[in-house]
């Protein structure tokens, strides 16, 4: 669930709002769709022909086609993807937020005036009637991804949740990192009547657990900040080492600095507690949105938003280094997804401009052009589902604002390891 963008001083949202309303919500039917095979294939020397999607991707859940019961505070943003994985029984879970706009505060709220002033002018619904905010929810399949279930909630804190990522273990548990978005924004600390909640911070991360294929789940655990202002995360997939430890990567504000910072967090105890590891500082830019995967040679690499800045580590997460690469030479590269293929071949996927690819052979020093995956959409995508046959399966929203909708889509890279292929979500 990304926060409302904080530059410090609390009056601007890097202009994201502006950006989100160059994609609408593509139209999408009422009936039961079901997704086949894409009559083609994108690669780095193909023309940037309009992709047939509506025969590649599956429509899950959104304001217009197989939303939620209705509840407090529903509204027509649904939602953030929070990620997908395959519980231990086989059934495949998809977790999202659910409210009524970028951000859904709870109940009461306080927005800084003149930022206030913007948001509405802006379209946000400010005076929105809703209690707790949004909630985290989950769709689930039992047959491959052919049918979905109605949205489900999994948890509604009082204050605004929604999912980060979905993580099955091999214990068998399924973890649901959660971030909570406090009622306040604008300020550059937690005005009076709202410093107790969440450690007076602006968004504080959460871990809930699941021993039952994701029926049921325990009581949120809430992590410690090592920032004092936020700490926030999206859906980038935690990482689980050849150690059996899991790594996961977040972001966060430290009041009075401009930039975010990352933070790698580390669980060695079945996602119960999570300590920081390390802290990833730029001296002229920001960590943020990051996401990690572990290379064939054993090395982590990081790659972060806003400029794609790519990062190694050699000891498990401890210290990182700045590769000097960048998947990008301008414009913001947001929400990144990373996956590392048999071959060692590594995928970064993200929102940049929309929802596109890029391809590495070596590690993330040198990149292909960015190769489109849903050029209609805003992207944002959760995390995945790495399959045996080297196909990466995941969720992404129609747009940034309400009325929003989740898909999956499906895709492989190419045997010259320089395009994506689009594939049948449902096998």
């Amino acid at each position: 669930m990304p926060g409302a963008r904080e530059a410090m001083g609390g009056n601007d949202m890097e202009s994201e709002s502006h950006m989100l309303t160059r994609f609408g919500m593509p139209h999408v039917s009422h009936c039961v769709v079901l997704a086949v095979l894409l009559g083609g294939f994108v690669s780095s020397g193909s023309a940037a022909a309009p992709l047939p999607l509506q025969k590649a991707r599956l429509l899950v859940t959104g304001a217009r086609h197989n939303r939620p019961d209705k509840y407090p505070g529903i509204g027509d943003f649904i939602g953030w993807p929070g990620g997908i994985d395959r519980m231990p029984n086989g059934d495949l879970l998809m977790t999202h937020s659910s409210g009524y706009w970028h951000s859904s505060f709870a109940m009461p709220r306080l927005i800084e005036p003149t930022l206030a002033k913007n948001w509405r002018a802006d379209g946000w619904p400010l005076d929105f009637k809703a209690p707790t905010g949004g909630r985290t929810m989950a769709c689930r399949s039992t047959d491959g991804g052919k049918t979905w279930s109605k949205p489900f909630t999994i948890l509604d804190h009082r204050l605004d949740d929604g999912a980060h990522a979905v993580m099955t273990l091999p214990s068998g548990r399924v973890i649901c990192l959660v971030g909570v978005q406090a009622s306040w924004y604008g300020y550059n600390q937690a005005p009076k009547g709202f410093k107790k909640d969440i450690d007076g911070l602006n968004t504080k991360q959460f871990v809930i657990h699941s021993d039952d294929n994701g029926k049921t789940w325990s009581q949120p655990r809430g992590l410690k900040s090592p920032g004092n202002f936020y700490e926030r995360a999206h859906g980038g997939r935690p990482v689980r080492l050849s150690d059996g430890s899991v790594l996961w990567a977040t972001y966060y504000q430290v009041r009075g600095r401009k930039f975010l910072d990352g933070a790698i967090r580390r669980s060695t105890d079945n996602g119960m507690t999570w300590p920081v590891i390390a802290r990833i500082v730029r001296e002229n830019n920001s960590i943020d949105e990051p996401a990690i995967a572990e290379l064939k040679d054993g090395r982590l690499v990081l790659v972060t938003r806003p400029d794609g800045a790519v990062f190694h580590s050699r000891d498990k997460g401890t210290t990182w280094k700045d590769s000097g690469a960048r998947i990008i030479t301008s414009g913001k590269f947001k929400a990144p997804q990373l996956a590392v293929l048999k071959d060692g071949t590594l995928v970064a996927f993200a929102t940049w401009r929309n929802l596109r690819a890029w391809i590495s052979r070596d590690g993330g020093l040198t990149w292909t052009k960015d190769l489109p995956l849903d050029i209609g959409s805003y992207g944002y995508p959760g995390s995945y589902i790495l399959e045996q046959d080297g196909s990466i399966l995941f969720p992404y929203c129609a747009s940034g604002r309400a009325p929003n909708a989740l898909f999956l889509l499906r895709f492989r890279v190419n045997k010259a390891r320089d395009g994506v292929e689009l594939m049948p979500v449902v096998r």
